[in-house]
């Protein structure tokens, strides 16, 4: 396509011409990282465009709602919420959709049918004051199941600047709202037989970490994004041992001109097209091939400062030591580890303590016994300052007053 101008930078390096006129953003990566089907349009928002625009037939997401957990097509249990609140997805901070997947496995190995019911019954809809107008959160319910993320999700402001549009290519309905609307009230469900079964079941549940449970190889295992296909199943992505590749595919954001073309902006690997190369990698990383001693470029630098730079690291005794590869094993976790979801059950006991120092916390909050006395004894001074106040003026208006002239005090 030809090409005029201003010149468009992308996130990759590539510099082109594209035309003038308003400026869209392009994600590349979008579809690979997060399974979108080809079924599914993707079309760029304007830059700068607001979350209010409505484009008939289409669903507006933002880049963190797919970080969350959201797929297509939609589970069953998101469906219900949407309709039950009134809300399109948008509406929903990605706390809420990481909420919502995780409550969905907790359901899974619980082996507990979830509802949207269910889930009202733990979580309350409210307004996000903080994100602005007819945008919602999911509120954790008094002594109801709680469920941890780490800090890093607890402040995001800056979701609403990475949208993009969604499109049936066949212009099927999408059977939930995708109309920016004000939310139903969300009161108390009534739970009857199976649902309040599943809601009792889920009192003391709770989870740390919670986002361990959004990734793609957990939201595949437990129903919640679209089966493995048949290229994905042989290059093994169904295997423990590739559950983070979803995550080594980038997303670049790349600001495009309308007309441009978008393949001479963004340039795509082919490892990320083709998860084959990748995912095999994965697996089995190809050995590497021996060189010969005489091809080997000699080394620098003398073996004395080698020699000095193991002495600062080793500190144990000769005979405590163990290898370099063995020791460095056992006294490293590896970074998944640390990040692995922890599902518990609540006793009658920690739950008690929970409380208690939540009560701690509350009364930390609060200014100490001096203060609060010292507030209520000003509170009493004032009120007697008023009750005397007002004596004082009754008693002025009852005694008649004389003019300043024949005061002698004012005379001399």
């Amino acid at each position: 396509m030809a090409s005029r101008g201003k010149a468009v930078a992308g996130a990759s390096g590539v510099t082109v011409a594209g035309a003038s006129g308003p400026r869209y953003r392009h994600y590349s990566g979008l579809r690979e990282r997060f399974r979108i089907g080809d079924e599914y349009e993707i079309i760029d928002a304007k830059e700068g465009e607001s979350f209010l625009v409505n484009k008939p037939g289409c669903l507006l997401l933002s880049v963190d709602h797919l970080e969350a957990g959201f797929r297509l097509p939609l589970p069953e249990v998101a469906k219900a919420l949407l309709n039950c609140w009134g809300v399109s997805p948008i509406q929903l901070t990605p706390n809420t959709w990481r909420y919502i997947c995780i409550f969905s496995v907790i359901c899974k190995l619980k082996e507990i049918r979830g509802s949207a019911d269910v889930f009202r019954a733990h979580f309350k809809l409210s307004a996000s004051r903080a994100s602005g107008a007819d945008i919602y959160y999911a509120k954790h319910r008094t002594d109801r199941m709680h469920i941890g993320l780490s800090n890093k999700y607890s402040n995001n402001k800056d979701w609403m600047d990475k949208l993009f549009f969604v499109r049936h290519r066949g212009g099927a309905e999408w059977g939930f709202p995708t109309v920016i609307r004000s939310a139903r009230k969300d009161s108390f469900p009534k739970l009857i037989q199976d649902k309040a079964r599943a809601s009792d079941r889920l009192l003391r549940a709770g989870v740390r970490n919670g986002e361990g449970y959004v990734t793609e190889f957990l939201l595949v295992k437990y129903g919640l994004s679209k089966p493995w296909t048949a290229a994905e199943l042989e290059a093994g992505r169904d295997q423990e041992a590739n559950e983070d590749f979803a995550k080594q595919i980038p997303v670049l954001a790349h600001m495009v001109y309308d007309g441009d073309d978008v393949a001479a902006v963004v340039r795509v690997p082919s490892a990320v097209r083709v998860g084959t190369a990748v995912t095999t990698a994965l697996i089995a990383p190809p050995p590497v091939e021996e060189h010969p001693a005489k091809a080997r470029a000699p080394e620098k630098g003398p073996g004395r400062i080698r020699l000095k730079k193991k002495a600062t690291k080793e500190v144990v005794s000769v005979g405590a030591r163990t290898s370099p590869e063995k020791g460095d094993e056992a006294s490293r976790p590896s970074a998944s580890a640390k990040k692995r979801p922890i599902l518990f059950d609540e006793s009658a006991e920690e739950a008690e303590e929970l409380r208690a120092r939540k009560r701690k916390k509350t009364v930390q909050a609060t200014p100490p016994c001096d203060e609060e006395r010292t507030e209520e004894e000003e509170e009493e001074a004032q009120l007697l300052l008023r009750k005397r106040s007002k004596a004082v003026k009754s008693a002025d208006q009852r005694v008649p007053r004389v003019a300043s002239a024949t005061r002698p005090e004012a005379a001399q």
